[in-house]
């Protein structure tokens, strides 16, 4: 596996994010969540480092059929996808990234995030929602998940 490969969920590991059967680390669960087929292998080792995840987690979850490395074509254009999208694509995407994550750290407790969340309409709605973003992602994970998820919200509110 080379550094700038791209990595995808499976739905294998699109189920696990739902189901939670296979009883993954919390650590281990944010980096799946954090693989979305935007960041190449690089970029995920710095981010599995700030939250002290071991560093065959990518191994592991491909071993385990959770992830797996996407084709050639698909690695080309990573980037020009993500210009072509239109700004309510884009504002989904980060919506949906923001809300998921919150909803994974606290439970049913991120009901009044999500009621916060109704009200955002445009990506700078959710870049002003950033502080109670992290004060939830930290409350339910830990300040360490917080600030990686915060990076990853940062470049899809971009």
């Amino acid at each position: 596996m080379d550094s700038t490969d791209i990595v995808v969920k499976t739905t294998a590991g699109a189920d696990e994010l739902k189901r939670r059967t296979r009883k993954l680390s919390p650590r281990l669960r944010t980096m799946l969540i954090v693989i979305d087929g935007s960041q190449n292998v690089e970029q995920l080792m710095q981010a599995a480092a700030n939250l002290a995840v071991p560093p065959d987690f990518i191994d592991s979850l491909l071993r385990d059929g959770l992830i797996e490395l996407a084709p050639v074509a698909a690695k080309a254009s990573v980037s020009p996808a993500r210009a072509t999208m239109t700004e309510l694509e884009r504002f989904g995407e980060a919506r949906k990234f923001m809300n998921n994550t919150v909803v994974d750290a606290l439970g049913i407790r991120a009901f009044f995030f999500s009621l916060k969340m109704e009200k955002c309409f445009t990506r700078d709605d959710l870049r002003a929602l950033m502080p109670d973003y992290l004060k939830a992602i930290s409350k339910g994970s830990g300040a360490d998940v917080a600030l990686v998820l915060e990076k990853r919200a940062r470049e899809l509110l971009e």
